[in-house]
């Protein structure tokens, strides 16, 4: 009997899932919104793992009785047990027939296993995350503390650095050192704030982590039109994010850091897509410290190909002490590479 194999990759804003036949080929697709359940609360997740997975059968050709194998699951906001484990719970009492079984990881842990066997997963796309896996399986996390307590160098941080940097410089209380007018007129128009306490709803009573973060790309877009102030938002978002690969630097184990083209570094998320406006803070930030010096000689900078959703099976199927044929090296494609 033909059997399949699930996979999902779950973000803040948006989702996706693939069905793998015993060959490692996907057969099926599909796609919905933010499935973190920090944002939209346990059920609503357990729900919408359910609308993907219905979709993602349809899609492959196969019937709503299909029974997954597995389904392996990559979510932003996953990282404790009890979370795991109340989905996971919810998952086989509501729907029992959906899969055999389930393995759930937080989102950069699904990221890694698409392309690499090990090496540091950053995230910057929403929110922002940092994971070393070494070969022995070794793990080492920096941020992925949320819009409240962390989130730095993402697309949410990016956006609300320049939101408060607009209104510190209307309030008097602390100018800009760049011109604040095209940033100050695309954040009017995104928002549509007349009055400046037009402002407050979209962190408050209507709060939308996602609208607030794509408000990056108008960013962006000044930004690689010179803007001044949109470039500095960028580059210390850049440097950020090289701290966060500072931070997990002393525990990176000597074979990753002596690989040719050194430590592997997979980038994660759309805010990745501005790695020109990045750069020069990142090259900063990643040697901000004298353990980050002394240990990270050169980098390698890469992007995933193929949505996380397939390291989400892959890990599944791992867990099982089982192996999918899937060629990850085809998964990435190497954008940068730096020697110090």
């Amino acid at each position: 009997m033909a059997q399949f194999y699930g996979g999902i990759e779950g973000g803040g804003s948006t989702s996706n899932m693939i069905i793998m036949d015993s060959t490692g080929q996907i057969i099926g697709r599909s796609y919905g919104t933010g499935t973190n359940p920090w944002l939209i609360g346990r059920d609503e997740c357990v729900n919408k793992i359910k609308q993907l997975s219905d979709e993602c059968r349809q899609n492959a050709g196969l019937s709503q009785d299909q029974q997954l194998q597995i389904l392996g699951m990559s979510i932003s906001g996953t990282e404790s047990q009890s979370t795991q484990d109340e989905i996971i719970g919810k998952l086989h009492d509501q729907f029992p027939n959906l899969s055999k079984s389930y393995y759930m990881c937080n989102d950069t842990f699904g990221s890694l296993a698409t392309g690499f066997e090990a090496g540091i997963v950053l995230i910057s796309g929403t929110g922002s995350n940092c994971l070393l896996i070494n070969s022995d399986g070794s793990t080492r996390n920096c941020g992925g503390w949320g819009h409240e307590l962390g989130d730095h160098g993402s697309g949410f941080w990016i956006a609300r650095k320049a939101i408060t940097t607009v209104y510190y410089h209307w309030d008097n209380f602390e100018l800009s050192k760049h011109d604040i007018g095209k940033v100050e007129q695309i954040l009017k128009e995104y928002f549509h704030v007349d009055d400046k306490n037009d402002i407050l709803p979209y962190f408050y009573t209507k709060f939308d982590k996602g609208f607030v973060a794509k408000f990056c790309t108008l960013l962006a877009n000044v930004a690689n039109d010179g803007d001044p102030l949109a470039c500095a938002i960028f580059t210390e978002a850049g440097y950020l994010l090289g701290r966060h690969v500072a931070a997990v630097s002393p525990f990176i184990e000597k074979p990753l850091l002596e690989q040719e083209n050194g430590v592997a570094i997979l980038c994660v998320g759309s805010v990745w897509r501005s790695w020109n406006l990045l750069k020069t803070g990142f090259l900063q930030g990643i040697h901000s410290t004298s353990e980050s010096q002394e240990l990270i000689k050169g980098f390698q900078l890469a992007t995933l190909t193929e949505s996380c959703a397939v390291g989400a099976a892959i890990l599944a199927v791992k867990n099982k002490q089982e192996k999918l044929p899937v060629d990850c090296s085809k998964n990435v494609d190497i954008f940068y590479k730096h020697a110090f």
